[in-house]
């Protein structure tokens, strides 16, 4: 048991005691400082519910990078599909003016007054002032705004997604050559045909491999 003194007399007392039995005044009894040990819990707790904050802070910020991600592959793969079908035709046009062949499909382009043109420049005319193509190139453009616009959401990666970020980085120049010459085919037929092939054999490939990084 603890002693005390008497805080009027000076009497030893216990410290339990709350009448002085010599003076029989009243002693107040102390209380126990806790102060350093709710200090130290309040510091700890705070340590935790920052953690806990800073820990969920990320995970949003993944989830919302994830779905940008997953977002812009998709909207590529979808822009790049309207670029096969116009780049394909573009191919038909241009090549069945030159060598003056028939087709259900390109004659309205290739022919006037039931004859060929006598310039496939011409021909590629009368294809990109057609409402239908010029639409169908419309929408692939609209489709560049919205992945760039993507794009610019993705530029720091938190650190899970930095090799997907480099994977896709890759996928949206070859996105970028494919839709770009279908928008604005130059050269020759040769040179055309070649690079577009390259650009949609390549931007498939890309697509592929960034099918890797998605759930």
């Amino acid at each position: 048991m603890g002693l005390t003194t008497c805080p009027k007399c000076g009497e030893t007392i216990s410290e339990k005691a709350t009448v002085c039995p010599r003076c029989n005044s009243t002693v107040k009894r102390k209380k126990k400082k806790h102060k350093g040990v709710i200090i130290s819990i309040i510091v700890f707790a705070l340590i935790v519910v920052s953690a806990l904050g800073i820990g969920i802070l990320q995970k949003a910020k993944e989830l919302k990078y994830y779905s940008n991600m997953e977002t812009v592959c998709f909207t590529m793969i979808d822009g790049a599909a309207k670029a096969e079908n116009a780049g394909n035709l573009i191919k038909s046009v241009w090549y069945n003016a030159i060598f003056e062949e028939r087709n259900s499909e390109t004659d309205k382009y290739t022919m006037k007054n039931g004859k060929f043109v006598d310039d496939f420049n011409d021909a590629l005319s009368e294809l990109f002032a057609d409402e239908n193509f010029s639409n169908s190139i419309s929408e692939i453009v609209t489709n560049q705004s919205d992945v760039a616009n993507l794009m610019k959401q993705l530029k720091e990666p938190p650190k899970k997604y930095e090799e997907a970020y480099s994977v896709l980085k890759v996928y949206y120049d070859n996105y970028l050559k494919m839709t770009k010459i279908v928008i604005n085919p130059t050269g020759s037929l040769n040179t055309f045909s070649e690079d577009f092939n390259t650009y949609d054999n390549n931007t498939v490939d890309s697509y592929e491999k960034m099918k890797l990084y998605l759930d």
